[in-house]
Parts: structure tokens; C-alpha cells; sequence
């Protein structure tokens, strides 16, 4: 009769034993979960994070070169700096800049001075944004008339361009592209001359949106 407790008690403790056994393997299962869930979360984030930096970096406009189009061919070249009393430029190789009047320069093809850009920089204390957009649409209207010319994507390389406006104007061969944009402290004032048969606005347009405050 004895052995029927000891009996009794041994059976329980063999079930005791087996449940906690099995609570455990719950746990760790649980634990492995957890880990394998955070691992796929952590994974699933760098990838964001380097798509995200890599269209950045599409956008971004190389240091020290100009990407455009020209007869619907596209260049990538290298660029030097060139100073003047309140900015610097990236100039490409074939260009020159050149001292109209003061706060006014000229940059134009070395072969064809025809095509050409007048450079306008003021800070912006001394005028404003509106007015000149206003002036520069009157300007365009006394060459021809003109129409919004759409630089988004050549602005879009230059993250610290806050406000532009842009429009083109076409005589015969002749193309007229008056720009207006914001940048930091500046405003500046891009009158494009360019031909049709040589079709190098767009590398004046990328020169000119490198503007920079010195």
C-alpha cells in the first residue's frame, strides 16, 4: 500500500517535468521567430535606404562635370572653375567668360560667339524674385514671342535652386532662352543665344545652374 503514493508522485513529477520541457522549446521557438523577424525587418530597411541613396544620386549633379544634350545626343564633360567678385562658375572647355559691365558677365563658344549667355548675379537684398521674373518676361516679349520653357530636370541636380522660371523665344534659326532663379543668398538672370543647327542651350543652361555664392 506504501508504493501506491511513491508510485502516484513519481508519475506526476514525470509529467511536471515533461511540461516544463515542452514550455521551453515554446519559448525558444518564439525567440527564433522574434530574431528571424527583426533580421528580414533590418534587411528589408538597407535595401530602402540604398535604393534611396542611389536615386540621389541620379539627381545629383556631378562635381566638377556637365551632363546635356545637344541634337539629341547626350555628353557628360569636365568643367574648371572659373571666379568672379560674387560666384564661381563651371566652365566648360571651348567657352569663355567674360566682363560686360559690372554684375553683368558674358560666357560664349570660343568657334561661334553668337551663341552665348548673359549672366546677371544680385544678392537678393537688393532685388527680387517676382520683379524679375516680370522683367525678364517683358524683356522676351519685346524679341518675339515666347512661351514657358521647361528646365525641371536641369534644376533638379541643383537642390539648393529654390524658385526658377524659365521661357524661349525663337527667331528663324535663332533661339532665346531667358531664365530666372533663386539660389542661397543670390538671384541670377541667364539670357540664352543659341542656334538651331548647333542646339547648345542646354550646355549654357547647365553651366549657368552652377552658379555658386563665393
Amino acid at each position: 500500500m506504501k508504493k501506491l503514493p511513491f508510485l502516484f508522485l513519481s508519475l506526476l513529477l514525470v509529467l511536471l517535468l515533461a511540461a516544463c520541457g515542452t514550455a521551453e522549446d515554446q519559448n525558444i521557438d518564439s525567440d527564433d521567430v522574434t530574431k528571424e523577424t527583426e533580421e528580414e525587418t533590418t534587411t528589408v530597411k538597407e535595401e530602402v535606404a540604398t535604393e534611396n541613396n542611389a536615386e540621389q544620386e541620379d539627381t545629383v549633379q556631378p562635381e566638377n562635370q556637365i551632363q546635356y544634350t545637344s541634337n539629341n545626343k547626350e555628353y557628360t564633360a569636365d568643367t574648371n572653375i572659373v571666379e568672379e567678385e560674387q560666384y564661381t562658375i563651371q566652365v566648360l572647355d571651348g567657352y569663355e567668360l567674360t566682363k560686360e559691365e559690372p554684375g553683368k558677365e558674358l560666357l560664349f563658344l570660343k568657334d561661334n560667339d553668337a551663341i552665348n549667355m548673359r549672366i546677371e548675379v544680385v544678392p537678393k537684398s537688393e532685388a527680387n524674385f517676382d520683379d524679375l521674373v516680370k522683367n525678364t518676361e517683358e524683356t522676351m516679349a519685346t524679341i518675339s514671342d515666347y512661351e514657358p520653357f521647361d528646365i525641371s530636370e536641369a534644376v533638379k541636380k541643383h537642390s539648393d535652386i529654390t524658385n526658377s522660371a524659365s521661357y524661349i523665344a525663337t527667331i528663324n534659326n535663332d533661339e532665346v532662352v531667358g531664365i530666372v532663379y533663386e539660389k542661397g543668398n543670390l538671384l541670377v538672370r541667364l539670357t540664352v543665344f543659341d542656334q538651331k543647327d548647333d542646339d547648345l542651350k542646354d550646355a549654357l543652361i547647365q553651366m549657368g545652374l552652377t552658379i555658386q555664392e563665393k
